[in-house]
């Protein structure tokens, strides 16, 4: 049966590759959905499919042996699959565009 399932990670989880390994894990399992980074350090992941996949993934999230990565908690919340999934990505930060980036600066000698 298909779930949909929201996971918050906490610990030690950000600037140590932790979002790159979790779309490994979910890419070699086929899950759909997304992580995220969290203020100020948990990561966010949402995503669908078979119940029996998603609960091997969620196993597969502590990275047990990972000398960077610590998880002290996983908190997992599950609900009706929406489908809005094409594949597993790493949701990265919104970064404000710089205003000189599209302009054109001279100046004179």
């Amino acid at each position: 049966m298909q779930t949909r399932t929201e996971i918050i990670v906490k610990g030690e989880v950000q600037r140590v590759g932790y979002r790159d390994e979790v779309e490994k894990i979910a890419r070699k399992l086929n899950i759909k959905g997304f992580v995220e980074n969290l203020k100020p350090y948990d990561v966010r992941i949402v995503c669908e499919d078979e119940e029996g996949d998603v609960k091997r993934f969620i196993r597969a999230l502590r990275m047990d042996g990972d000398p960077l990565i610590r998880v002290s908690d996983i908190a997992v919340e599950y609900d009706r699959p929406t489908g809005e999934f094409e594949y597993f990505e790493i949701k990265k930060a919104v970064q404000k565009k710089s205003m000189l980036k599209d302009s054109i600066l001279s100046i004179p000698f």
